[in-house]
């Protein structure tokens, strides 16, 4: 979309791992650019809703083989988000990977669901659009959380439009620009600027009908207050703070060692449902902090367009910051901080850190207690089971956790105890993740869920149609 608003600008994107690099720019919006994108997106909606779902599906397969065709658009992602190479293949791909899933449930929404046939007649439910769709996404995953609103929600009949963060928009402006054409004209827009103009006014909007954001818990606030205004229907994926449980008869060796930094330091660290603190038995905890420093040593951390590079730096500066002062923190309170892996980026230039293993802290310290959203983790020492568990359950935060054991039935039990959206057995991040389960968080970590059939239900309002006479 052209700026139109008096004052509009550009804003620049630079590589976090080479802050000299433009990487792109894009347009600073303003309210009335939003209200203009409503307006298309309500004349379009009407008509896309009127297609069965079945011929919706088979726009969003043509569009996700578009998407796939494009070149050079997972290096676009490693410049401007920080990632390293595979992280940045995994994400291009989610596209088609979630327009294939959803594609499966088109003819159900079509059919809607035949709850009671007797006697005393037909009583059927459909999913029926909501409207048009507000889709606020972060930095950490900007494209693959960009299509996890916008697959199922053109799918039930919605028009998007997506405001991605200023920090990342490049990715999805050039890929859903690329499919735009194939839907009615306005159906699917993206608006670029800032979250206190451009996502305002699009949480503001009253014709905006669904917000789903995906954020920090203080955004997430800031949101559900506006959305409460005019009575949206509304979905919150927000802060985490993730708990690993490490269970007495887990074996600790390079197996298990390995899972832990694969499941933490993803992302740099930067992923909502990523581990943020470890709790492992007193008798096995320093051996447990050895053994992922010893996975963490052979890391490298540097430009992730660079062979050989195993991490990326922090997306920005303030984010690089604030995990570098809990790590501070940590060292002040008396942690035990063992910096790993060799460091191949330059602090001078991008935003790098080295992965860190801290032990000796208690719950109160700001690296378990705050979400770190970056490399730097926690391993905490219990003495007792249910110690450990009313541990992981006093935060306020309550998005993904995972129990770790010998005993997968005994550890699929006691993830009834955990306070979260999803608890994980032996297994926790970016590979842990399955589209038939519904994600989501508690407590602070969110309202709603995406993903699976809720995650379509999510962009749907439920409409029942009864010929009964009672």
């Amino acid at each position: 979309m052209r700026a139109t608003d008096a004052g509009a600008g550009w804003g620049e994107v630079r590589n976090p791992a080479d802050t000299s690099e433009v990487v792109g720019a894009y347009p600073l919006l303003g309210a009335g650019d939003v209200d203009a994108a409503v307006e298309a997106a309500g004349k379009a909606q009407t008509e896309w809703a009127a297609r069965p779902a079945v011929e919706r599906a088979a726009v969003l397969a043509e569009a996700a083989d578009r998407i796939a065709a494009l070149d050079g658009l997972d290096e676009l992602l490693i410049r401007e988000q920080g990632k390293v190479a595979w992280e940045a293949g995994f994400e291009v791909g989610f596209f088609e990977a979630l327009s294939s899933y959803y594609a499966a449930m088109a003819p159900a929404l079509d059919e809607g669901e035949l709850v009671v046939d007797d006697g005393l007649g037909q009583l059927r439910v459909f999913l029926e659009p909501v409207g048009i769709v507000g889709a606020i996404t972060p930095w950490n995953w900007p494209f693959a959380l960009t299509a996890v609103k916008v697959v199922p929600a053109l799918l039930a009949g919605n028009a998007v439009i997506v405001k991605p963060a200023s920090n990342t928009p490049l990715t999805v402006m050039r890929a859903l620009g690329a499919i735009t054409d194939l839907f009615p004209s306005g159906l699917l827009s993206v608006v670029t600027g800032t979250g206190s103009t451009v996502g305002r006014r699009l949480v503001d909007h009253p014709l905006v009908r669904k917000v789903s954001l995906t954020g920090s818990t203080e955004t997430g606030r800031e949101a559900a207050a506006a959305a409460g205004r005019t009575v949206k229907n509304l979905t919150l994926e927000l802060g985490g703070n993730d708990a690993a449980l490490i269970l007495e008869d887990a074996v600790i060796d390079e197996g298990l060692c390995g899972n832990l930094v694969s499941g933490a330091f993803t992302t740099t660290g930067q992923l909502c449902f990523g581990i943020k603190r470890v709790y492992a038995p007193r008798a096995v905890a320093e051996e447990l902090a050895e053994g992922l420093s010893a996975i963490l040593d052979q890391y490298t951390v540097g430009n992730g367009l660079h062979p050989g590079v195993s991490m990326g730096p922090l997306n920005n500066r303030a984010q690089r910051d604030f995990v570098a002062e809990l790590i501070d923190d940590a060292q002040a309170r008396g942690g035990a901080v063992r910096r790993c892996g060799e460091m191949a980026g330059d602090p001078e230039r991008g935003w790098f850190l080295s992965p860190a293993v801290v032990t000796g802290l208690d719950d109160s310290a700001r690296l378990v207690a705050e979400e770190q959203f970056g490399p730097a983790l926690p391993v905490l020492a219990y003495d007792s089971l249910d110690e450990a568990i009313d541990r992981v359950n006093a935060s306020e935060f309550g998005l993904a956790s995972s129990i770790w054991t010998a005993d997968e039935d005994r550890g699929a039990g006691l993830a009834r105890r955990i306070a979260a959206g999803t608890t994980f057995v032996n297994n926790h991040g970016l590979f842990a993740v399955d589209l038939n389960g519904p994600f989501g968080g508690v407590k602070q970590s969110g309202v709603g869920r995406e993903l699976a059939l809720p995650g379509l239900a999510a962009y749907t309002e439920s409409h029942t149609v009864s010929t009964r006479h009672l």
